[in-house]
């Protein structure tokens, strides 16, 4: 009884708390809005930046759901477009019937699209399990050493970049295979095997996804807020140009690491190989969904990588991909199975997200932030590679504050680019600078909070904040050594930085 009561008062302690965030939330928008308004700033782009700042908090908050936040998001941004002047100054307002197009513009957006696409694809693949055989293939290439298996885990969640665009469903693929591994040396998830290998599979969903454009949810938005902005169209193969290499290398810091800071208590997994070839066995021959699946895959694989020969967008390629996969006759799985395996959530959300973006852009919201952010404060001033380091390390910052890395990038990106194009420095490598800061939000892995394929692992309960802390921090450090090196390095060399 007692723990039930206990229950009970936690949880209504979290729903108060979660009012009063709320409450908070509307109280600092309400002011925003009653403010008299600043030189330089629309009455428009004041109101969006007031929407911006309590949709921001609840997302740091996790005071309402996401998708909650993103139906709340477009119904504020109607109504402070809505009932504020057309023009940037006074006169008549807009209208709430002219503002709904205009507040769900990121539903129209072509990054939208992509990330929508990707979602459905991921839920598609991994309702034939074909992910499962591609990362137990992938274990019983390396063999049996421990070493060798963690080597493997890095292998798979880069080979499952390719075949699944979402970063929770790669995480959600590899952390059960990771627990049967553990099982299978006959210990425990707390042990340093296991510790090891269920932060391997926190943290590289996330850090692999950044490589590839495909990889994750914010990838393709980000790529949609520079063209918005007038900068170069970054394609598939730009990005794997880009920051795959970063990624590979990045990787093997964090193998070196691993296998430094836990001390294993094997050095072969007992039985050898037999283990995972057992679970290849009970997966039985490949079923003809797998090879279908297979098939459609590297059809759009191939057909992501020849962009620039054909001309398809992306986001096209994987509608196209999309329709095959529920094809009848061709296809793995149905509309009305994809309909429930899809996290709609994040779909709302990335559309939602977009639309803020999009009005804080075209109301001078974001570039008036962007002035007050960073011009005010003399960052402007600095040179290429100061200014550069300056912004990532105010990103690393306020990483903290979001337990979604999509929302964070959601946030800050479209501030960052206002900033940068406000300089008109035709020297500043603005896709470059924004790339770093994709980097950074992605692969900053210190507590498990902030993101949710660190999470997913920390759910299965083999290691704890300390744990990660340990690991996390000189990781950061060696990102951020990496970034510094790649500036004077290599991204020169493929036209990223100058």
């Amino acid at each position: 009884m007692s723990t039930l009561v206990h229950a009970g008062s936690a949880t209504t302690e979290v729903s108060a708390r979660k009012l009063l965030s709320v409450l908070i939330g509307l109280a600092i928008m309400t002011a925003i809005i009653m403010a008299p308004s600043p030189a330089g700033l629309s009455l428009a782009g004041q109101r969006v930046i007031a929407v911006m700042v309590f949709v921001v908090l609840m997302w740091i908050t996790e005071a309402i759901p996401y998708g909650v936040s993103a139906v709340a998001l477009v119904l504020l941004l109607i109504l402070a477009l809505g009932f504020s002047p057309a023009a940037n100054g006074v006169g008549p307002i807009l209208g709430t019937a002219k503002a709904i197009p205009l507040a769900l513009s990121g539903f129209s957006n072509g990054g939208w699209l992509f990330v929508a696409a990707g979602l459905a694809m991921a839920a598609a693949i991994t309702s034939t399990g074909l992910e499962k055989r591609v990362a137990y293939l992938i274990l019983k290439l390396v063999g049996a050493k421990t070493h060798a298996i963690m080597l493997g885990i890095i292998l798979t969640a880069f080979a499952l970049t390719f075949f699944i665009p979402s970063v929770i469903a790669r995480a959600a693929t590899l952390v059960p295979i990771v627990i049967g591994l553990t099982e299978a040396f006959g210990l425990p998830r707390s042990s340093q095997i296991g510790k090891a290998m269920l932060l391997l599979a926190g943290i590289l969903p996330s850090v692999t996804g950044v490589g590839v454009l495909t990889g994750a949810a914010p990838n393709p938005v980000m790529v949609n807020f520079l063209t918005g902005a007038g900068q170069i169209q970054v394609s598939y193969v730009d990005w794997l140009i880009y920051l795959f290499p970063y990624t590979v290398v990045f990787s093997g810091a964090l193998y070196v690491l691993v296998t430094r800071l836990f001390k294993f208590e094997f050095t072969e997994l007992p039985g050898g190989s037999d283990y995972v070839s057992a679970r290849i066995a009970e997966l039985g021959p490949m079923s003809s969904l797998e090879k279908r699946a297979s098939a459609i895959m590297v059809v759009t694989i191939l057909l992501w990588a020849t962009d620039k020969i054909h001309h398809v967008e992306a986001s096209a390629i994987s509608v196209f991909c999309v329709l095959l996969l529920v094809l009848p006759g061709v296809g793995v799985t149905t509309c009305n199975d994809l309909y429930k395996r899809i996290d709609w959530n994040s779909i709302l959300l990335f559309g939602a997200g977009i639309s803020m973006a999009e009005m804080l852009s075209k109301t001078g919201g974001a570039a008036w932030l962007a002035k007050v952010a960073f011009v005010e404060s003399g960052m402007g001033e600095l040179s290429v590679t100061a200014l550069a380091i300056m912004i990532f390390v105010v990103v690393f910052f306020v990483r903290f504050c979001f337990t979604s890395i999509t929302s964070c990038l959601t946030a800050i990106t479209p501030a960052i680019i206002g900033f940068l194009v406000s300089l008109n420095n035709p020297a500043l490598p603005i896709v470059g600078i924004v790339l770093g800061v994709a980097l950074i939000a992605q692969c900053l892995s210190i507590i498990p909070v902030t993101s949710a394929p660190a999470m997913i692992a920390y759910g299965a309960g083999g290691f704890t904040t300390r744990d990660m802390m340990r690991l996390g921090l000189p990781l950061a450090a060696i990102m951020y050594g990496l970034i510094v090196l790649f500036m004077f390095t290599y991204w020169p060399l493929v036209g990223l930085w100058t």
